[in-house]
């Protein structure tokens, strides 16, 4: 049978097997620009394949990211009691970016997240066990492809050449620094299978170097998200890389942990990330207020700081040195809530204390966190195919979670050990440990007791270690 009388198959071959890219386009901050952990993301920036056609392209994208884990004493810090874990987590993205014409184009794409051998509830496999919190499942209901995507990019909006808009389920990051998550919203944050939200923006960038840009999101708890961003990139005398950003940001009935009427919460943000050469600095901060209910208010505000230096061409050598401080709630002030509520954000330059997807023990607290990290990375050989990448990191609470507790979080130290096997694929060996301090072991406590399983943390080594495969295309 001849591949004209199955068009379907016939379309699919000749969409994969095409090698024309597209070039990378720059989009406004809040918009669907994505990056981070150095993984190509599924965003209509990546790279892609594009199809014959005089006014259509097809551009095919994706991802297959896999995991083998082995972790242990996250819950209790106690190696007496048992809560080691070995498990692998499966990450699939595919997706279609159609350009229609210059003005218009349609993304559409499917995700799925699981851990390795949860078929899902389909799953009928006769006599088939209960796994346990620290096992892997076996038929979740995460385990199932999901609308990851579908949203479509208009330009010249109303005739207008500076006017673009966006509509539907995008991905969203204000991400100030390449190759960082960000510091205060971001659809990826807590590792979804769905890394979008249901939202629309326009961007108008009619004024030389400043970029306006209003939208409105409704995010998966529920809550709404609005606001307004300006990004400006002033030009220099000295050709330095200049990126200034501000916005307000409102979210609607906000879900914060311990606040169960909060109303709305209002956040100012600003952010400056400078480049001189081979060396970056990068500001950025926010100020919260709004009404938190139960006759509070908000009041809380975060900060980082970050030093960003390359200091050899060969093997990309980088050094970053990075100082965060997030507010955390004093109980001597009944009348407001002063944590920095920052769920929606990404940053993950540890493992364990901050990535989205390894564990994240930063959660266990609202904000309420200071740290002092230091970042040393180099390649073993000229193009950076062989690369080693040391973080050490110190945390330290605002305020402590029990009254009279210690404000010591801990103490972090992660290697990682990266193998570009191909332009699309990468293998990464990593370990990690936390030496946590009595701060921790209060907030550990705190959480096992909110969810009717008190223990007694103790401050023995938490540990991580895996390896990650990563194909994009």
């Amino acid at each position: 049978m001849s591949l004209i009388s199955r068009p379907v198959p016939a379309l699919l071959i000749l969409a994969a097997s095409l090698a024309a890219g597209e070039a990378p386009a720059e989009a406004p901050r809040g918009g669907t620009t994505l990056g981070g952990e150095g993984l190509s993301s599924f965003s209509e920036f990546g790279p892609g394949k594009s199809s014959v056609g005089a006014a259509r392209q097809v551009i095919v994208q994706g991802q297959l990211d896999l995991d083998v884990l082995q972790r242990g004493n996250y819950t209790d810090s106690d190696s007496d009691l048992s809560d080691h874990r070995g498990y692998g987590t499966m990450r699939a993205e595919l997706g279609l970016k159609v350009k229609l014409d210059e003005r218009a184009s349609v993304m559409i794409g499917f995700g799925y997240r699981a851990d390795l051998g949860d078929y899902g509830k389909t799953n009928q496999a006769p006599g088939r066990p209960t796994p346990g919190v620290n096992d892997s499942q076996i038929d979740s209901d995460q385990a199932q492809v999901v609308l990851k995507d579908a949203y479509v990019n208009l330009k010249e909006f109303l005739g207008f050449e500076e006017l673009g808009v966006i509509g539907g389920r995008m991905p969203v990051s204000w991400n100030l620094t390449d190759d960082r998550g960000a510091f205060m919203f971001d659809s990826r944050a807590n590792d979804p299978a769905i890394g979008s939200w249901d939202g629309v923006r326009a961007s108008y960038s009619g004024f030389e170097v400043l970029v306006v840009s209003p939208w409105i999101y409704r995010l998966p708890e529920a809550s709404t998200l609005y606001g307004l961003t300006l990004d400006w990139k002033p030009a220099t005398a000295s050709g330095d890389k200049v990126f200034v950003t501000g916005s307000a940001v409102v979210q609607n009935e906000p879900v914060v942990a311990g606040l169960t009427s909060a109303e709305s919460l209002l956040t100012w943000g600003v952010g400056l990330d400078w480049r001189l050469g081979e060396t970056g600095l990068w500001i950025e901060g926010g100020f919260q207020q709004g009404d938190a209910g139960a006759d509070k208010e908000f009041g809380g505000y975060g900060a980082e700081i970050g030093l960003d230096w390359q200091f050899s061409q060969y093997g990309k050598g980088r050094f970053q040195l990075i100082g965060t401080y997030l507010t955390g709630d004093d109980p001597s002030t009944p009348d407001e809530f002063e944590g920095y509520v920052n769920q929606w954000e990404s940053i993950g330059d540890t493992l364990i204390v901050e990535s989205e997807k390894y564990g994240e023990l930063s959660d266990l607290v609202i904000g309420n966190l200071g740290s002092l990290k230091v970042r040393w990375g180099i390649g073993f050989d000229e193009r950076d195919r062989v690369r080693i990448d040391l973080t050490g990191a110190y945390y330290r609470l605002g305020e402590p979670v029990v009254v009279g507790g210690s404000t010591d979080f801990g103490t972090e130290v992660d290697v990682a050990l990266r193998w570009q096997y191909t332009y699309n694929a990468q293998i990464r060996l990593f370990a990690a440990g936390l030496k946590p301090g009595e701060g921790l072991a209060d907030a550990q406590e705190q959480h096992a007791t909110a969810l009717g399983t008190p223990l007694d943390a103790s401050d023995d080594l938490i540990w991580l270690g895996g390896v990650n495969l990563n194909v994009s295309f």
